[in-house]
């Protein structure tokens, strides 16, 4: 068992799990701070001695969602110097190349960590142990967030070598994977065969690198769940987050964050403290109600937040137009969301106001999209306000993703849609709608139920192993089908398949495609 190795900065030391070891809180950059900060991340430095990477870092600042919301991710203390990342394996010697599985967290790009946090039941939701003990070696990456890690300005582009900015936090997780490309030999883990895999902020991640000249080589699989951008760009923006902003809108939105602040000149800024920034108040652009419900629900700043722009370098366009153009780093992927996705966002609960949401927000598609998500009184509208909107952030994402990718490149593709509910208490958490949630995969995924309190059967925890088989043999073989398993279809465009993923999975025809066929419309 590797207990302790040898990477780029110096020999370190983990942590024993039941089955293998932890390296928590390893830095893969420089700590992003004072002439730092804002700028694309910087190597880490060499250390002397044994670094012991027995803990987890500091998360990146970030506004909390509610403790009573189901993606609480407790209270973990807040740095700038956050660029870290966790290793876990199982490897008995660096030279056993399992795959590798690095996963980028939740959050909308305004909150979370790579640990993952929960409660009532304690635990690290992401904690890898449980999956390394099934071949893998599982790395989880902190990035910088919200106006830190996306924060676009005219004075910051002008200082770029290449006219950009805005884009810091993806390129933390470029630099990551460049990290594990160069070192995690040492962990037992195969350099050539790296999946990325994310849900919802994470997904919408991964959508980022498939497309990104600065991540091609640097993974070979893709697994994302409920998230993506694949619709065209924003010039303003829409109160969701299912479209990219331009570089310039995006910088017209930093202006506001000087303005507000009251600051003349970079250095000025830069020297700031952190309370100043993430406090600074700057207007919404249209879709102010989304933009307050979110705020209401994930805390003061998170309504208006920065995130991912096509900004032309990190970013030349939108994933969907490069995937579209055929000009992506054409690997594997798995891909799906969930059917009660809305459970991670706001809803409208007033018929009338959704009917003028729509008839605003969707245009000519306005009465095909009231039929197909329809609505006869506020009770209702809450549930067609919701599935509305989870669908244009999350479902037709990894929908149209998988669809892009079948159609424009060669590489195999597999959809799967989550059907099954989880067992969550009734009356705990402030989020609307229960069911086959947001984020249903994780627990599954890791293996880290117990981190949740709730009452999981073992048909849940059978679920959960055949999930992360599933998981594993997609990140080791580009085919997610093994002994025992449940047979699982290639996709194949429009027509699907959809792996129902339930107490028993089945493939069936995909769902949803009515809906899905509005949003296509809409966004074309």
């Amino acid at each position: 068992m590797i207990e302790r190795t040898i990477v780029a900065q110096g020999e370190i030391a983990g942590v024993t799990t039941e089955t293998g070891t932890a390296f928590l809180g390893i830095p893969y950059a420089a700590p992003p701070v004072g002439p730092l900060r804002w700028k694309p991340p910087q190597p880490a430095a060499s250390w002397s001695g044994t670094f012991t990477a027995d803990s987890f870092s500091g998360v990146a600042h970030q506004p909390l969602p509610a403790d009573n919301s189901l993606y609480h991710p407790g209270t973990p203390p807040q740095s700038e110097d956050c660029l870290t990342l966790n290793v876990w394996t199982d490897a008995a010697d660096a030279g056993e190349k399992r795959p590798v599985m690095v996963w980028f967290h939740l959050g909308a790009f305004i909150f979370g960590s790579s640990a993952g946090t929960a409660g009532p039941g304690g635990g690290h939701v992401f904690d890898g142990a449980r999956l390394a003990a099934r071949g893998a070696v599982v790395v989880t990456v902190n990035y910088r967030l919200g106006r830190f890690g996306f924060l676009a300005h005219p004075w910051l582009s002008a200082e770029s070598a290449h006219g950009a900015s805005g884009n810091y936090g993806f390129m933390d997780q470029v630099a990551a994977l460049q990290w594990v490309r160069d070192n995690i030999a040492a962990f037992g883990g195969d350099a050539g065969n790296v999946t990325i895999v994310g849900l919802s902020a994470g997904s919408a991640s991964c959508s980022l690198h498939m497309a990104s000249p600065l991540s091609k080589g640097l993974f070979h699989r893709v697994i994302a769940s409920s998230g993506g951008f694949l619709g065209p760009r924003a010039t303003a923006s829409s109160g969701l987050f299912d479209r990219l902003l331009t570089l310039e809108a995006a910088e017209r939105r930093g202006m506001q964050v000087s303005d507000a602040l009251g600051v003349t000149d970079l250095a000025a800024l830069r020297a700031l403290p952190v309370e100043a920034i993430l406090s600074a108040p700057i207007p919404n652009e249209p879709g102010p109600w989304v933009m307050e419900a979110l705020g209401g629900a994930l805390g003061e700043g998170a309504a208006d937040t920065m995130y991912p722009i096509v900004d032309g370098h990190a970013l030349p366009d939108t994933p969907g137009a490069i995937i579209a153009a055929g000009r992506h780093n054409d690997v594997p992927l798995l891909t799906g969301s969930a059917l009660d996705d809305a459970s991670g966002l706001p809803s409208i609960n007033d018929l009338s106001a959704f009917r003028g949401y729509v008839a605003a927000d969707m245009g000519e598609n306005g009465d095909a999209a009231l039929q197909a998500y329809s609505a006869s009184d506020d009770a209702s509208a809450a549930i067609a306000s919701g599935d509305l909107i989870a669908d244009r952030v999350f479902g037709w994402q990894n929908w149209t993703w998988a669809r892009l990718a079948h159609d424009h490149g060669t590489a195999p593709v597999y959809y799967y849609e989550w059907a099954q509910p989880q067992p969550i208490p009734e009356g705990r958490y402030i989020e609307r709608r229960l069911g086959a949630v947001h984020g249903a995969e994780m627990p599954h995924l890791f293996g880290t139920f117990d981190a949740y309190g709730w009452n999981w059967t073992d048909a849940d925890r059978a679920l959960g192993d055949i999930v992360a088989r599933y998981w594993i043999n997609f990140a080791r073989d580009a085919d997610p089908n093994g002994d025992g398993l449940p047979s699982w279809p290639q996709f194949e465009g429009a027509a699907g398949p959809a792996m129902q993923m339930r107490h028993k999975p089945l493939a069936t025809p995909p769902g949803r495609t009515g809906r899905f066929a509005v949003l296509d419309r809409y966004y074309a």
